[in-house]
């Protein structure tokens, strides 16, 4: 079984990952955050971030989404620490594994 270290969505790097957790104190981005599909136990994966870091493209459920990352901060995942193929970040890939 992977690794699990409990972090927020904010801190990932494009072509890293892990389970959505819950969510921090910001209790009215909750009922926004859910609509979006962003839901405990799913999936999610950093694809690219903007030049200036804002806002966060993610690959989540099979389509992609955009976020403030000051709306990621209030994501609690568990990170992948294997990477997108279980062989650790990138898996070898020149592009650090980002599609």
């Amino acid at each position: 079984m992977p690794e699990m270290k409990a972090v927020t969505l904010d801190t990932l790097l494009p072509g890293e990952g892990g389970f959505i957790r819950g969510y921090s104190e910001a209790k009215e981005l909750h009922h926004r955050l859910k609509e979006l599909g962003l839901v405990g136990g799913t999936m999610v994966r950093v694809r690219r971030c903007a030049p200036l870091g804002d806002p966060m493209e993610l690959s989540i459920r099979g389509y992609h989404l955009s976020i403030r990352k000051e709306d990621a901060r209030h994501i609690l995942v568990l990170k992948d620490e294997q990477g997108p193929c279980g062989r650790g970040r990138g898996c070898g890939r020149r592009d650090g594994g980002r599609s």
